[in-house]
């Protein structure tokens, strides 16, 4: 798998107060994404929804740091897993042995948060 990573500005917003877009950090990143199952359960008034968490994992010495956005992704045959409309944050990076191991959240423009 093939991913693009991109790092916002923190600081730079735009006049409704929503980030600017992220410039490009690195392209064709390899990487490895999947979704865990019913990684957590969101509880509302309505009840309860399980919730899947999506991982992606990267090689030692990538330079990936919690709240980069990946901005699309790819699969091993080339197809589109998603794209820029549909980024996600990464919203921890564990160090393990041999690989950095990320959670991703839903970004802002899909309704999530960073």
């Amino acid at each position: 798998m093939l991913c693009t990573i991109a790092r916002p500005d923190a600081t730079a917003r735009d006049a409704f107060g929503q980030p600017l877009a992220a410039p490009t950090l690195a392209t064709r990143v390899p990487c490895y994404w999947w979704t865990g199952e019913n990684a957590w359960t969101l509880r509302t008034g309505m009840g309860q929804t399980a919730v899947d968490q999506e991982h992606v994992i990267f090689a030692i010495g990538q330079d990936v740091r919690q709240g980069d956005w990946v901005t699309a992704l790819t699969d091993q045959e080339g197809r589109e897993v998603f794209s820029a409309a549909d980024y996600r944050v990464i919203h921890g990076v564990g160090m393990m042995r041999n690989h950095l191991d990320c959670t991703l959240r839903y970004g802002e423009a899909i309704g999530g948060r960073a």
